[in-house]
């Protein structure tokens, strides 16, 4: 039996520019990352980031394309987002990776080129949403 696939279709100005996007189910952080926020986490240590994703019908969706960044919280304002550096070979860039295995996105963050604080870690998906959690290294 095949899954139906919920999409969003956004008409611009003429009838051929048409843009499909498929409606992604965030399902918060995954641990060890605490999606309160409340999360102290050591400083130079590999921090794995982890979510999972389902469309309308709570199927799995493996075919995202989910980026991570990373700013600095300093006096309660954040700073600019930062590209991070991944611990694995098979990370690229700040693209998270697919785990069919436990149906979940996941990025090796590597705390080697951050500093003691409190850090956002900001995952942008190609449906335009966000989703953003507070880590802290000490």
């Amino acid at each position: 039996m095949m899954a139906t696939r919920h999409f969003v279709c956004d008409i611009t100005s003429t009838p051929e520019d048409i843009s499909v996007k498929e409606v992604y189910k965030f399902l918060g952080f995954q641990p060890p990352v605490k999606p309160d926020g409340s999360g102290i986490y050591k400083l130079g240590r590999t921090l794995p980031v982890k979510f999972q994703l389902t469309d309308a019908n709570n199927q799995y969706i493996s075919t995202a394309t989910a980026q991570l960044y990373v700013a600095k919280i300093s006096d309660g304002i954040v700073g600019n987002d930062e590209i991070p550096f991944s611990t694995s070979n098979a990370d690229t860039g700040n693209i998270f990776r697919y785990d069919a295995i436990n149906n979940q996105y996941i990025y090796n963050l590597s705390t080697d080129f951050l500093s003691v604080g409190s850090w956002q870690l900001k995952v942008v998906l190609d449906d335009g949403k966000y989703y953003t959690v507070v880590v802290s290294l000490r």
